[in-house]
């Protein structure tokens, strides 16, 4: 039996020892070098017993230890026909997951969460999810040997332009840049003409960390080409990378190699990378970006077919609020769906205006922009939803996203901003507007007595009106409202999510995406660019209603307790770790 079915504790005390240091043909490598491999005696359920007499994995103890914190039906090796299995790190409430739900329906996958809130909204949306710091997850462990898809979105506050921006430092991006170029030597993937040093021969790498043998006494045979084994665990080379960086959040970004490199070290069938970021990624921190796609790429790292790096709006794809991203998305054999290829250097210019303007030349290291997707190819632009038709209120109304201000005497307008007309799409939603009011144009600033609700304001981001945002409670009687506004501003927009995914797995996004949008909008009448101009919702009654009320609405959904909250899903295990 192996040993990872020995225990709960044992997974979380870390991977098990090794015993001598040896190759996979028995030859003892030389001054005690030991590759950072993980131990496994090649057991699965395969060859479980319990399961061979007509269990299922999820009743039996052997396979859901050996599979833990995954589901237990991972224990099976997979096999041609099932639902690809895949790993979403940093899952959050399930946006990215949302949007691939509308483009492939058969996906098995799981998703890595540590904020509590966010994996208990995940898992009440019917996910399953590992609720726990990345960090403290090995991807080497054996049931994730038959992942073939893997997504990432990293935290963004050290590169957003709304914190301190610790993720703008140059010399520290650099630094981390250098560690994350060799990733692939760390994790097994650097080809060189010999390896002779690893059995006591004369030539040594990395560091000289072998000893060499008199010449005269080595067998030549032993010299010859070929990758060096993996010399640094994936807690090595976060600790390496969060060394470099003031804000350990920064070097969270390694885990969008250290996991699908690992994947592959260990035999997963790994065939798309997909990574979400903070549009500043691209724009003030590109050493970043370029030390990832110069990995994946890279004859001397993946060598994978394709790794674009791209800013997408997730207003030009849907949504009814502006939701810039940096977007990535690798292939490992051909050119995902929707390729396209641009000139890079006009590209470059583009994204990086500012950066001529201020030096006269572009970064210094940047990642390769000529290659991006095109999710329309050619089709009609999905319709543009402005605010006031998503809401069903006036398109001559206004939105305060802070209270009654003064008035600038030289323009005649509320100063320090945060007010906006309903007839545009909107601005990109921040944790604030749980607090917004609306009103018509002759209401003074800030007097306003239409409130918005958390569904509502989750919908303008692109989710569905009933999706289940869960909030535990601190304290008696928190009612979470700011938590849940955080939640739906750090989202994916489903709608990105969905011409993403479809890029690299599942159907086409571009019809059930128009379904889906009008449907949650509640587009009348013909679509524009589909069948014609979206119905004007300006003449609509008021929503009285809501105003009286004055208030957010109940946040209770199907299969909601007496308290309101949702109990958990049967297929979805709280794991903590």
């Amino acid at each position: 039996m192996s040993t990872f079915t020995a225990g709960r504790d044992e997974l979380r005390a870390g991977t098990p020892a090794l015993d001598a240091a040896t190759d996979e043909e028995g030859r003892a490598y030389a001054n005690g070098f030991r590759p950072a491999v993980l131990e496994w005696d090649g057991w699965c359920c395969d060859v479980c017993d319990v399961c061979n007499a007509g269990a299922e994995c999820a009743e039996c103890r052997a396979c859901t230890d050996f599979a833990f914190p995954y589901p237990p039906h991972w224990a099976r090796p997979w096999v041609e026909g099932e639902p690809e299995r895949g790993i979403e790190a940093f899952g959050g409430p399930g946006g990215m997951s949302a949007g691939r739900g509308l483009v492939d329906k058969t996906g098995d996958w799981v998703l890595i969460e540590s904020n509590r809130d966010a994996a208990a909204t995940a898992r009440a949306a019917g996910h399953w999810v590992v609720e726990a710091d990345i960090r403290t997850l090995d991807p080497r462990q054996p049931v994730l040997r038959w992942v073939r898809r893997f997504h990432g979105s990293p935290p963004c506050q050290t590169l957003s332009s709304a914190g301190k921006r610790a993720g703008w430092n140059a010399e520290e991006i650099y630094e981390l840049q250098s560690i994350m170029w060799q990733a692939s030597e760390m994790f097994g993937f650097l080809e060189v003409d010999d390896l002779c040093s690893l059995y006591g021969g004369p030539h040594s790498y990395y560091g000289d960390v072998l000893d060499g043998a008199d010449e005269d006494e080595w067998d030549d045979d032993l010299c010859g080409g070929g990758l060096l084994p993996p010399c640094m665990t994936p807690a090595e080379f976060r600790a390496w990378a969060a060394g470099a960086v003031s804000d350990e959040r920064t070097a969270l970004m390694a885990e969008v190699l250290i996991w699908p490199m690992c994947l592959v070290q260990i035999g997963a069938p790994l065939v798309s990378i997909t990574v979400e970021q903070s549009a500043n990624l691209l724009r003030q921190s590109p050493a970043l970006a370029e030390a990832i796609q110069s990995e994946i790429t890279s004859t001397e790292g993946f060598g994978w077919a394709w790794c674009s790096w791209q800013v997408a709006d997730a207003a030009d794809f849907g949504a009814a609020t502006h939701r810039e991203r940096a977007w990535m998305v690798a292939t490992r054999y051909e050119e995902p769906r929707y390729a396209d290829h641009v000139d890079g250097d006009e590209a470059a210019r583009e994204m990086w205006a500012h950066t001529l303007k201020r030096t006269g030349r572009l970064p210094d290291w940047a990642p390769e922009l000529g290659r991006r997707i095109e999710p329309y190819q050619g089709r009609p632009a999905l319709p543009t939803v402005t605010v006031a038709a998503a809401l069903d209120l006036p398109s001559d109304w206004w939105a305060d996203t802070r209270g009654k201000r003064g008035v600038n005497p030289r323009t005649g307008r509320p100063m320090g901003g945060g007010s906006f007309p309903l007839n545009t799409v909107g601005q990109c939603v921040t944790a604030p507007w749980y607090g917004i009011r609306f009103r018509p144009a002759d209401v003074p600033q800030g007097e306003g007595t239409v409130k918005i609700s958390l569904p509502e304001l989750g919908m303008l981001v692109g989710f569905r009106r009933d999706y289940p945002w869960t909030y535990i409670p601190a304290r008696r009687g928190a009612e979470g409202i700011r938590n849940i506004a955080q939640m739906e501003a750090d989202a994916v927009s489903p709608f990105m999510g969905a011409a993403v995914s479809a890029a690299v797995q599942g159907a086409d996004w571009y019809e059930p995406t128009a379904r889906y949008q009008a449907a949650l909008y509640r587009l009348e009448g013909p679509r524009p660019g589909l069948d014609g101009p979206v119905t004007d919702k300006a003449d609509r009654p008021l929503p009285t209603q809501r105003a009286a009320e004055g208030g957010f609405e109940q946040l209770k959904f199907p299969g909601a307790n007496e308290t309101g909250r949702r109990e958990p899903q049967p297929n979805s295990m709280p794991f903590s770790w």
